[in-house]
C-alpha cells in the first residue's frame, strides 16, 4: 500500500497557486503589504471591471472562500460564458476625476485546479476611455479572475471566483 501511494503521489501533477499573480510564497510573505497597496489604491482610484454584463471592483474578498460557499456569500458567480468573454476596464482618478490612459493591466482567468488552461490578458487596448480585451473560454466549470493594475507607483489587485454560466 505504501509503494502504490507513492507511485500515485509521483504520477500526480502539482500546480503551483499564483493567487495575485505571485507565487504562493511572495503571496505569503507580503500578503499584508498587498492589503495595503490595494487600499492605497482604492483610495486614489475607482476601478470598473465589466465581464460580459457584469461590473465589479478592485476586490479580492473571494480568495478567502471555498467554491462550495461562494453561491451563498458571493455576487460574483455565473459572470463568465463559455466561449467569447468581453472584458473592459474604466480606471478614474478620484482626485481629478480624470480618466487613466496609462495603466498597466495584468489578468489572468485560471482554473483553480490546473494551469494548462490559463488565459494571460496583458494587451488590453485603450480606446473611447476604456480597457478593453477578449477571452475565449473552451471549458465549463469554475475559473479564477486574478489579476493586478498599476498606475504610477500604485498598484490595486483583483481575485474573483466566478464559474461559467450553466
Amino acid at each position: 500500500m505504501i509503494v502504490w501511494t507513492v507511485k500515485s503521489a509521483v504520477k500526480t501533477p502539482v500546480y503551483e497557486d499564483k493567487s495575485f499573480l505571485s507565487s504562493y510564497h511572495i503571496v505569503d510573505d507580503n500578503f499584508n503589504e498587498i492589503v495595503a497597496k490595494n487600499h492605497r489604491f482604492k483610495m486614489r482610484y475607482d476601478v470598473k471591471i465589466k465581464v460580459n454584463d457584469r461590473t465589479v471592483g478592485m476586490e479580492f474578498k473571494d480568495a478567502f472562500l471555498g467554491y462550495r460557499s461562494l453561491e451563498k456569500q458571493s455576487t460574483n458567480q455565473d459572470m463568465l460564458l463559455v466561449g467569447d468573454n468581453a472584458i473592459s476596464i474604466v480606471i478614474t482618478n478620484k482626485k481629478s476625476s480624470q480618466i487613466v490612459s496609462d495603466a498597466n493591466i495584468s489578468l489572468q482567468i485560471t482554473r483553480a485546479i490546473e494551469d494548462m488552461y490559463d488565459i494571460d490578458l496583458n494587451a488590453f487596448k485603450y480606446e473611447n476611455d476604456s480597457y478593453n480585451a477578449k477571452a475565449k473560454i473552451d471549458l465549463a466549470g469554475n475559473w479564477n479572475i486574478i489579476g493586478k493594475i498599476q498606475v504610477l507607483d500604485d498598484i490595486g489587485y483583483l481575485y474573483i471566483k466566478s464559474n461559467t454560466k450553466k
